[in-house]
């Protein structure tokens, strides 16, 4: 299923009940809180092609509500760059931003969905909109894809891959 017919079917897919949304909600942001590192690469635009890397944190919400927050830095060569991505449940709707949000360089989170360990950002700064789907495939692995609405459909933009770090944990015995 691609990517744009995948965003399309969360966003339609009718609404659980509340209980079971709240325990989705929670069991995906506590499952992607930790370090994921990994590879990513541009796959649309005028900087098509480049690739980069980056470094993430999951993280609780300072607050303690309900949602997760990345925060990291990615980088290219010399250059690096620091990445937020702050996702907040109110309620039946969701709020937060990419980056800074739409004051700033980024787009602003308008709702959202999780299911199945996907979580479909939708986001929007001015006339752009767009999706930020986070995909948890397993404990280790995690998949972010930037899509941005041209037309009728959703266009890939960003792709990251991303792996859990985890402490290396020496296990021996000495005699």
């Amino acid at each position: 299923m691609s990517t744009a017919a995948l965003f399309a079917a969360l966003i339609c897919a009718s609404a659980q009940s509340a209980t079971a949304n709240d325990r989705a909600d929670r069991d995906f942001f506590n499952d992607v809180a930790g370090k994921w590192s990994g590879p990513g690469e541009i796959v649309e635009g005028k900087m098509k092609g480049t690739r980069f890397r980056c470094e993430l944190d999951g993280l609780p919400l300072e607050d303690g509500g309900t949602g997760f927050r990345l925060d990291g830095r990615c980088r290219t060569g010399m250059f690096s760059h620091p990445v937020t991505a702050v996702f907040i449940r109110e309620g039946d709707t969701y709020r937060g931003q990419f980056l800074d949000g739409s004051e700033g360089e980024g787009l602003d989170v308008t709702d959202g969905v999780i299911e199945d360990g996907k979580a479909v950002i939708q986001l929007k700064r001015d006339k752009v909109t767009g999706a930020l789907v986070a995909n948890l495939l397993d404990a280790e692995n995690f998949n972010i894809t930037l899509l941005i609405k041209g037309g009728t459909r959703f266009v890939p933009v960003i792709g990251l891959s991303l792996k859990r770090e985890t402490d290396a944990l020496a296990v021996g015995a000495i005699k």
